[in-house]
């Protein structure tokens, strides 16, 4: 091992043929192609996400104690008269914040509507949620953010829908976005903006334009209220005080996928079927996730580009060894070296993901591994015609194969 280090891992040829792969990455990155053949390949593979293992099958999170500092209410199929019902019963408990998770699109009956009106107007600790639509929000001339009909009477508002919604897994969020100039918040930011203004301020100094979700509970470790309970006066008031109320629509039944959405938690990893989370859950997940100051994290560029590098270094110095030493081994060699880092690397990422909540991206170096081998063609070619030219110093010239 210490002979082959010594004899091709700081051959000039072998620092060139690095660079030359970082090279042809940097020059296909410039070439705009139309990729449409692909999309059969893009379907399958565009869901898929490797750290889901750690959640689906590794259990990352187990044992994560139930988390008293937030209350769902399950309004059901409550109407608007219900709903006010239970705002009143839950502001007179004096959360820290109540958060609904309902937009009204339209007007209904008089009495209904101003009775929840009012509800709304008259609640000052109120978060009610709106919604965007992403492929209007670079158009200037559509409206992106919809407030629903009571928009226009509550001051505090966050959009609930997520990234990924439509039949993917809801892996990550947006904190904010900005429409026609202003910022918004979305739904579980604009609760913490009321609840505790100096998490939000901090999650603000990593500044990240989406943030991963660390799940860390499913749905039996928050306490659920039944509305209709809350209603009859069956909850104490102190339960609810000084909590954050989360007010949505929670599905028992497992079978029946209204409001709900693919996570990582879902048991099944390949080929999902069922979603396993009512949207007002995952909303919770991202405010236990806060309150905890559990992110989840990338390592720092500059690291991430000195190991990209060094896998690349060492794994050319490999091929370049049995490419012009032992040439009939060299695709079987090259072939179990990619397949051994495609499984390390993977398997390290979930791990890293279990233990340390680092996200690691792995694919620029299974990239860097795979035109490793074609690059050392195009190399071996130049090197050779410059020896030939200008009597450039290459091994490749008085190789035997």
């Amino acid at each position: 091992m210490h002979h082959f280090y010594l004899r091709y891992l700081y051959k000039r040829d072998t620092i060139l043929a690095t660079l030359s792969v970082f090279a042809v990455i940097w020059m296909l990155s410039l070439i705009p192609l139309n990729t449409s053949i692909l999309n059969p390949f893009k379907t399958a593979l565009k869901d898929l996400d490797f750290n889901d293992i750690a959640y689906s099958v590794l259990n990352k999170n187990a044992g994560t104690p139930f988390d008293n500092r937030i209350i769902i209410i399950n309004i059901g199929n409550a109407d608007r008269i219900g709903l006010a019902g239970m705002i009143e019963k839950i502001r007179n408990a004096k959360p820290k914040v109540i958060g609904l998770d309902v937009v009204f699109h339209a007007a209904q009956e008089p009495i209904p509507d101003s009775l929840l009106r009012n509800m709304i107007q008259t609640t000052p600790n109120l978060v009610m949620a709106s919604y965007i639509n992403w492929k209007d929000k670079n158009n200037n001339d559509q409206e992106k953010e919809n407030t629903g009909y009571f928009g226009a009477v509550s001051k505090n508002r966050g959009y609930a829908n997520f990234i990924g919604e439509d039949g993917g897994t809801i892996r990550t969020f947006s904190p904010s976005e900005q429409i026609n100039g202003k910022k918004c918040l979305s739904f579980p930011i604009a609760i913490l903006s009321i609840a505790d203004q100096e998490l939000v301020d901090k999650m603000e100094q990593r500044k990240k334009e989406f943030e991963v979700i660390n799940y860390s509970r499913k749905e039996e470790q928050y306490m659920i209220i039944d509305g209709a309970a809350l209603l009859e006066d069956n909850i104490a008031p102190d339960f609810l005080k000084d909590k954050i109320v989360l007010m949505g629509y929670i599905n028992p039944d497992p079978n029946n996928v209204e409001d709900k959405h693919f996570t990582p938690m879902n048991p099944n990893f390949a080929g999902k079927s069922i979603p396993d989370m009512n949207g007002i859950v995952i909303h919770a997940n991202i405010l236990s996730m806060i309150l905890d100051g559990k992110y989840i994290g990338d390592i720092p560029v500059w690291l991430f580009w000195i190991i990209t590098i060094l896998i690349a270094w060492l794994h050319v110095a490999l091929f370049m060894r049995y490419y012009i030493e032992e040439h009939i081994w060299f695709h079987l060699v090259a072939k179990l070296a990619q397949i051994f880092f495609a499984v390390l690397s993977v398997y390290i990422g979930i791990m890293f993901f279990k233990w340390f909540n680092l996200k690691i991206d792995t694919k620029i170096s299974l990239i860097v591994i795979i035109l490793a081998i074609d690059v050392i063609y195009f190399y071996e070619a130049l090197a050779v015609w410059l020896h030939t030219k200008f009597g450039f110093i290459t091994t490749f010239h008085s190789k035997t194969h």
